[in-house]
């Protein structure tokens, strides 16, 4: 057997070593979508007692949505999964959290539940939501689509089903500028269920 000589198995090694390094500068950067509160829109309304009691969710998302991965839309039928790119909570529990929060500041209502809630707690409506798209398709757009029901009566009630066909342009570059198009998007889904919860009557003694 041949023996390697000593300046090939040293470049051998930096070139090992270049790799190694290469590897290791990826870092992973995690995402959140926000609230309208985390956008530090001024709150004037203090809370009454007549205010709606709201429950929000369960939220339901796509399997390819279900991850922790970023997802882009490469074209109508190929999806992207960005390995370094990730949400730092579950999506669906993200989006209840900022529905919730949004909603509590567009109705505007101090009791804003998140699924899932006591029993006991007397909730006057409870939305819903069946999200179909929430990406970056090819032409630098959020896409998002949701199908969306209002229950009153403790849930047993139907009071209204919606779909939601949103389009927000990301304006900036990067996994960041999209998950800020994407929060927009959620809070143009909620200014339109807060329209719709507005609109309901109030149970007596709300």
């Amino acid at each position: 057997m041949s023996e390697v000589p000593i300046s090939r198995l040293a470049a051998i090694l930096i070139i090992l070593m270049v790799l190694g390094g290469c590897a290791r500068s990826q870092a992973t950067n995690y995402y959140i979508l926000h609230s309208l509160q985390n956008q530090q829109l001024e709150r004037r309304h203090a809370g009454t007692e007549r205010d709606p009691v709201i429950g929000i969710g369960p939220v339901k998302i796509p399997e390819y949505l279900n991850r922790p991965q970023m997802v882009t839309r490469v074209s109508y039928s190929s999806l992207q999964f960005a390995e370094f790119a990730r949400w730092a909570e579950p999506l669906d529990k993200n989006l209840m959290r900022v529905l919730a929060d949004n909603l509590s500041i567009l109705v505007p209502s101090e009791h804003v539940l998140v699924f899932p809630w006591q029993q006991s707690m007397p909730v006057q409506y409870q939305i819903t939501i069946e999200i179909i798209h929430l990406e970056k398709a090819p032409d630098e757009k959020i896409m998002l689509d949701a199908c969306w029901i209002i229950l009153g009566n403790g849930g047993d009630n139907l009071m209204m089903a919606k779909r939601s066909r949103l389009t927000v342009p990301v304006e900036s570059a990067g996994f960041e500028g999209i998950a800020s198009a994407e929060s927009r998007a959620v809070e143009e889904l909620s200014r339109e269920i807060a329209a719709a919860v507005s609109s309901l009557p109030r149970e007596e003694g709300r």
